[in-house]
């Protein structure tokens, strides 16, 4: 962890909606007109949206890649895109932001701070203005995968998991199904819910629909000749995204390992003690977004401090990972993958096997 990336988040969550208040303030006194513009719906009031890019800032000053913020910089240009927001707005409250730090921040941490503001407004003009469809012509098994997300969408969950298991038990590999049908259409239904096509609803009747494919896929598995290796997999406190971390358990199982699912959202305290009373031998940690970055940092220094914990072997995974492919390293883990199926070769790596 960079030390003074970590100084200047600890001052900037110090007197975290102060400085977010700082910000709203700076912009309403500048741009009246787009401060008014804030839906508080989708992306909250001017304050509220000026203290998710704050939280942001710190993480990637705390971690020391600052490209964490920059992704998100360039999600919230297409999200604004989508919904009629104008850009203006979005670059104005970076540049309060920046502005905020520097006139309010101790020096060394408004430098760092600061530059990292700089890169985010470079960001804004880099990032395209719309994330692509992510089921095309060309990807594998798209056609099983469209007509999966129409089923789920349209609430036809018999037609869904009719669709999964037909493809399973036409000799399509689970791997296959999990990346190309199940994982794409997950991706595709948050970019349609970033661009505001989707309520809240439909996002969770499709995600419900997915959860109940994976348990009958479960039932199904092929298993491997056993490995004799326990991994247990969970995500950090607070962290609520648990499809893909089935789809972990569901490939591990598949290879022959045995699985310790713990679900989302495990304090550190409760992960040591399984590792400990289950005999785990390697740990595979879910971050699916960058906000859920200090809780994994905190499950994983909470692992470390323990005996059986210290040299054990843990994997990350998620979002912020795949932006930053050496993220791992920062939160104390020893791999990271960029898919489910990822898990199944880092891990034999991690073990020796």
């Amino acid at each position: 962890m960079d030390k003074q990336g970590h100084y200047a988040a600890a001052v900037l969550r110090s007197a975290r909606k102060a400085h977010a208040a700082g910000v709203a303030l700076r912009l309403t006194e500048r741009h009246p007109e787009l401060s008014a513009r804030f839906d508080v719906k989708f992306f909250g009031d001017a304050r509220a949206h000026a203290e998710s890019l704050l939280d942001h800032l710190a993480i990637a000053a705390e971690c020391g890649r600052p490209a964490l913020f920059d992704h998100q910089v360039g999600w919230l240009k297409s999200s604004f895109q989508a919904q009629g927001m104008p850009l203006e707005a979005l670059r104005g409250s970076l540049v309060a932001l920046r502005d905020e730090v520097v006139e309010e921040l101790p020096s060394q941490a408004a430098r760092q701070l600061s530059s990292i503001c700089e890169d985010g407004i470079r960001a804004l003009d880099a990032a395209p203005a719309e994330l692509p469809n992510h089921i095309n012509h060309a990807s594998p098994h798209a056609k099983a995968a469209r007509d999966y997300l129409l089923a789920v969408l349209e609430g036809r969950r018999d037609d869904a998991l009719g669709l999964a298991l037909s493809l399973v038990d036409g000799g399509t590999p689970v791997t296959d199904v999990h990346r190309h049908v199940l994982s794409a259409s997950q991706v595709e239904i948050g970019r349609m819910w970033q661009r505001g096509e989707l309520s809240v609803a439909e996002e969770h009747v499709a995600s419900r629909t997915t959860e109940q494919v994976l348990a009958l896929l479960d039932a199904r598995l092929p298993r491997g000749a056993r490995l004799k290796k326990r991994v247990l997999v969970t995500s950090a406190n607070g962290d609520l995204h648990d499809i893909g971390l089935k789809m972990v358990a569901q490939q591990l199982e598949l290879a022959g390992f045995d699985t310790l699912y713990l679900g989302a959202s495990t304090p550190g305290e409760d992960v040591v003690r399984a590792i400990e009373d289950f005999s785990v031998d390697a740990l595979a940690v879910g971050a699916k977004l960058t906000i859920n970055l200090p809780a994994c940092m905190d499950l994983v220094a909470c692992v470390r401090a323990s005996e059986r914990g210290r040299d054990l072997p843990i994997l990350v995974g998620g979002v912020p990972f795949v932006v930053v492919p050496d993220l791992w390293k920062v939160v104390g883990a020893d791999a990271s993958a960029s898919h489910a199926a990822d898990a199944v070769p880092a891990l034999r790596m991690l073990l020796g096997l």
